[in-house]
């Protein structure tokens, strides 16, 4: 089971994430406070960038065409 935490954030982070968030760095501030904390992690030496990197290797890649990521492009530029 994974852990579920609640947090309050307040004053200069709450500013700092919705700055994330609203120039689209992050998805989510949950998405940015999870990649800060690794970030924090590999500056303190607790996690080495290569094993953060095989890991994003081993995930699974979405099989798509060229063709298919263009389309899927212009439809996301065109929802505006």
């Amino acid at each position: 089971m994974e852990p579920v935490l609640t947090l309050k954030i307040k004053g200069i982070e709450a500013g700092i994430l919705d700055k994330m968030v609203n120039r689209g760095l992050f998805n989510t501030k949950a998405e940015a406070i999870r990649s800060a904390l690794i970030k924090y992690a590999i500056d303190l030496k607790l996690l080495e960038r290569e094993d953060i990197w095989a890991k994003i290797e081993e995930y699974p890649r979405r099989k798509v065409t060229p063709e298919q990521l263009i389309d899927d492009l212009e439809m996301l530029e065109n929802e505006d």
